[in-house]
C-alpha cells in the first residue's frame, strides 16, 4: 500500500515565460488547484429521458509572501499579465506526482500593513490540466 502524503510541500511549483521557469516555491506560504464544477439545467425528452451535464473548470490560486524588490514575483506577474503560460505544480515531492498545465497569469496586489510581513493572493484560471508520475531526480 503506498504512503499517504497529508502535507503541502517540500513541492514545487514553476510557471515557465518565454525564457525561463520562474520558481514560486520558495515564495508561496499556499497553493492549491481549485476545481469549479458546474451543472447545466437538465433537458428533458418527449421519451421520458433527461439528458445533464457537469463542467469542470480549474485555478492555480495561493498565497506569495511580497518581496517588494526588482524581483518579485508581484511584479513578474504585472509583467506577464495575460500571457498564457506552462506551469508545473508537485505538492510534495514525496508523493510522486505532478500536475501540469497553462496557467492564465493576472496580477496580484502589491504592498499591505507596515512593518509586517505581507502576503497576498493569487489566481490564474487553468487549461490542459493533467498529472503524471513525479520523480526526484538528483540533481534537483
Amino acid at each position: 500500500m503506498a504512503t499517504k502524503i497529508r502535507t503541502l510541500g517540500e513541492g514545487k511549483l514553476n510557471i515557465t515565460d518565454t525564457t525561463n521557469a520562474r520558481d514560486f516555491s520558495g515564495d508561496v506560504t499556499k497553493a492549491q488547484l481549485v476545481a469549479s464544477n458546474s451543472s447545466e439545467d437538465p433537458v428533458n425528452f418527449l421519451d421520458g429521458s433527461q439528458e445533464t451535464s457537469t463542467t469542470t473548470t480549474w485555478t492555480l490560486e495561493g498565497t506569495i509572501g511580497d518581496d517588494f524588490g526588482s524581483d518579485s514575483l508581484s511584479l513578474w506577474c504585472f509583467d506577464h499579465a495575460g500571457e498564457t503560460l506552462p506551469f508545473e505544480f508537485v505538492p510534495n515531492i514525496k508523493g510522486g506526482i505532478k500536475w501540469t498545465g497553462n496557467a492564465e497569469i493576472s496580477p496580484v496586489s502589491v504592498g499591505g500593513d507596515v512593518k509586517s510581513k505581507n502576503t497576498n493572493d493569487f489566481s490564474f484560471p487553468v487549461t490542459n490540466l493533467q498529472h503524471a508520475p513525479y520523480t526526484n531526480s538528483v540533481s534537483e
